[in-house]
């Protein structure tokens, strides 16, 4: 009796493996065949977006959105200050949003840009301080192109990074994305740290390393993020398709206040104009028409023709926030302007047109002036039926 219940155990035994191998080949199996979000998006055709978080000090904690199209292989970086202010449910408060950077638990954040940018961000990569300069010196450094030298000092270290096309490693790199000079502009600024991530993603797609196992392993293990490895890897495959040197960059413009103490950049119109930039640019990405260099460098010529003041450098910030380069605003001829108007001063109509659309202008005419300012492409002459962002029929 006893011989026989041996047996029957061990029937079971065998039994219960068999279904354990047989579970354990289809777990293998599902793993292998399934396709990761990321994958699956890129097949499909569908826009991503990508949330880069760099952190070290405050001056070196900032916010970077790679939005890429894989049908048109285009791209671009919104880039987005540490110090953005903005109402923060948690604290019941206006805080920077920064203060929600947690580097376990990175979803608040995440959901906070995505709410001052209005469209989802499914994928982050988080990089430390530490993390990007072992990135850099995995990569053998990257390339940028400094305009002028840099002599200043960082928390009481010396900073030197010479003038021209140079190869900066990892410390290097460090220094150029964290200095800060008070003659330098907030465009050049955030300019700089943008170029900082176009030329990561340049020399990611450039790298032969990282299709070995020992330095992809490496290169991921150097920052936190929701990619799988295989995601990653699709990732990395993926910028060599894109079209790097035309990257769009766009950032965060607002007025800066101080709150408890705090200097808080805010979002002009109250974060509405963000939105737009973003899906505008989103769309400029997905179109299948050709970027034409020149649609890209058009400077705006922008005239107060109304007696309320400040009205031409709102119109200014408008039009900086979509890309374009404004010269000093200044007053028109008279302030009786009761429609605005936008003329085009080059024979770039389609050029004026657009920028027209940006403010819901309806008057564009061609004013060609052979001996006029050669600087300026299009000029804008605002009227009492402009109200700081649009024109009101």
């Amino acid at each position: 009796m006893l011989r026989r219940k041996r047996k029957w155990d061990k029937s079971i035994f065998l039994l219960l493996l068999i279904v354990v191998v047989i579970l354990s080949a289809g777990v293998f199996g599902y793993l292998q065949l399934r396709t990761d979000l990321f994958t699956e998006m890129l097949k499909r055709g569908d826009p991503v977006a990508v949330l880069f978080c760099l952190r070290g000090d405050q001056e070196y904690r900032f916010f970077e959105i790679l939005l890429y199209d894989p049908d048109t292989n285009r791209a671009a970086i919104v880039y987005i200050p540490g110090n953005v202010g903005m109402i923060i449910e948690s604290l019941k408060k206006v805080d920077r949003i920064d203060v929600l950077y947690n580097r376990g638990d990175i979803d608040p954040l995440i959901a906070k840009i995505e709410e001052l940018v209005a469209i989802d961000i499914p994928f982050y990569i988080d990089l430390q301080d530490r993390e990007v300069r072992n990135q850099v010196d995995l990569l053998g450094g990257l390339d940028l192109f400094i305009p002028n030298p840099v002599d200043t000092t960082v928390e009481g270290r010396r900073v030197l990074l010479p003038s021209g096309s140079v190869v900066l490693d990892g410390d290097k790199i460090r220094d150029f994305i964290s200095y800060r000079e008070e003659t330098e502009n907030d465009v050049d600024r955030a300019g700089r740290k943008q170029r900082f991530l176009q030329s990561l993603l340049k020399k990611i797609s450039e790298s032969d390393l990282l299709t070995k196992k020992n330095a992809f392993v490496t290169f991921r293990r150097n920052m936190s993020t929701n990619l799988s490895p295989r995601a990653l890897s699709s990732f990395i495959a993926e910028t060599r398709k894109l079209e790097i040197e035309k990257i769009i960059f766009q950032r965060v413009l607002g007025s800066t206040r101080v709150v408890d103490g705090k200097e808080l950049l805010f979002p002009h119109f109250d974060g509405q104009l963000l939105k737009e930039i973003v899906k505008q640019t989103e769309d400029s990405i997905s179109s299948q028409e050709p970027f034409a260099e020149e649609e890209l460098t058009v400077a705006i010529e922008v005239l107060n023709g109304t007696s309320v003041g400040g009205l031409a450098r709102r119109a200014a910030n408008v039009f900086q926030s979509f890309g374009y380069d404004v010269v000093p605003v200044a007053n028109a001829d008279n302030s009786d302007y009761q429609k605005t108007v936008v003329l085009d001063r080059k024979g770039r109509i389609a050029a004026a047109e657009r920028i027209a659309e940006l403010i819901r202008c309806q008057r564009v005419y061609s004013r060609l002036e052979e001996d006029g300012d050669l600087s300026i492409d299009v000029t804008i002459i605002l009227g009492t039926d402009f109200d700081g962002r649009y024109c009101k029929e």
